[in-house]
C-alpha cells in the first residue's frame, strides 16, 4: 500500500509541476453486511485510525460516506489549513471545522446520529459525510451502511429488515 501511495503522490506532484491540475476518479466502495460482523473495524483498518463507534447492536444508524484524500506531507494544501502536519477530518456539515483528534470524529458521528434519528436504534437514509486527509490514504471513497438485522430491536419499526435491504440496494 505504501509504494501504491508514493506513486500516485509522484503522479500527483509531477502533474502540479507542469501547472495541471489531476483528480483520479477511484471507484466507491460500498460494505454492505449483516450487524456486527466488522464492517466498520475494515474502514478503520484501511484508513488507519479509530474513529467509528463501536458499541452491542446497531451501531452504524446512518449511511457514513468517507471519501479518503491523499495530502503529501509537503503539499500546500496543509498550508491553507493552518500548517497541519499530521492527519485531518473535515464533515459536510461543518464545513469551517477540522478535526485532528480523532476521539473527537467518533464523537460528532455519534452526536450527529441522535441528531438525525434520535436515541432509539431506528436508522436514516440520510449520509454523514466525513472526509479524511492524510499522506498515508490514497484519493478513495468508502461508505459504511447500517449492518442488516432480521428482527426489530426495541422502537425499531417492524419494517426495519425491509428499510435496510432498500438502502443497501
Amino acid at each position: 500500500m505504501d509504494a501504491l501511495i508514493s506513486v500516485i503522490s509522484e503522479i500527483g506532484k509531477i502533474s502540479n509541476t507542469v501547472g495541471h491540475s489531476l483528480k483520479l476518479e477511484l471507484p466507491q466502495i460500498i460494505v454492505v453486511g449483516s450487524q456486527s460482523c466488522g464492517k466498520s473495524s475494515v474502514l478503520e483498518g484501511i484508513v488507519g485510525w479509530d474513529f467509528l463507534p463501536r458499541g452491542t447492536g446497531i451501531v452504524t444508524r446512518r449511511p457514513l460516506v468517507l471519501n479518503l484524500v491523499n495530502v503529501p506531507d509537503e503539499d500546500s494544501q496543509r498550508q491553507q489549513n493552518g500548517g497541519i502536519t499530521g492527519d485531518w477530518a473535515t464533515f459536510e456539515h461543518l464545513p469551517n471545522r477540522q478535526f485532528t483528534n480523532f476521539e473527537q470524529v467518533r464523537q460528532e458521528i455519534i452526536d450527529n446520529t441522535v441528531l438525525v434519528v434520535g436515541n432509539d436504534k431506528n436508522i436514516s437514509a440520510v449520509p454523514i459525510n466525513l472526509t479524511i486527509y492524510s499522506s498515508k490514504v490514497i484519493n478513495l471513497s468508502l461508505v459504511d451502511l447500517p449492518g442488516i438485522v432480521r428482527m426489530p430491536i426495541g422502537n425499531q419499526t417492524d419494517t426495519i429488515e425491509v428499510c435496510l435491504l432498500n438502502l443497501n440496494i
